[in-house]
């Protein structure tokens, strides 16, 4: 799966902060009024993934008879969900575009 940069910008909007790739490596970074906090990767990184679960307050479930996870949020305003499949990848990627969709709505 591609991982579009509007898609991590949105995330990174979703917990207050921006997104800064640097352009010679392609390395992602949050950034938060004009500093650069730490390298992000929550597509790679389980714990940039998690950070945001927790964050967002992302429920995960896991469906073993379907072999797929779910990751959703539901609020008052908004419910999002992404279901995917059950392995470390599918995870990671299925908070990611919770948050993404998060970070559109705001």
């Amino acid at each position: 799966m591609t991982i579009s940069t509007t898609t991590l910008k949105n995330a990174a909007r979703a917990i207050e902060c921006d997104l800064w790739t640097d352009p010679a490596t392609g390395a992602n970074y949050l950034a938060k009024d004009g500093a650069i906090l730490r390298r992000w990767e929550p597509a790679d990184s389980f714990d940039d993934a998690m950070m945001l679960a927790l964050k967002l307050g992302i429920s995960i479930e896991f469906w073993a008879e379907h072999d797929s996870v779910l990751a959703h949020i539901d609020n008052d305003v908004n419910s999002f969900s992404e279901t995917e499949a059950m392995d470390e990848y599918g995870t990671r990627w299925a908070i990611l575009q919770v948050a993404a969709k998060i970070g559109a709505s705001l």
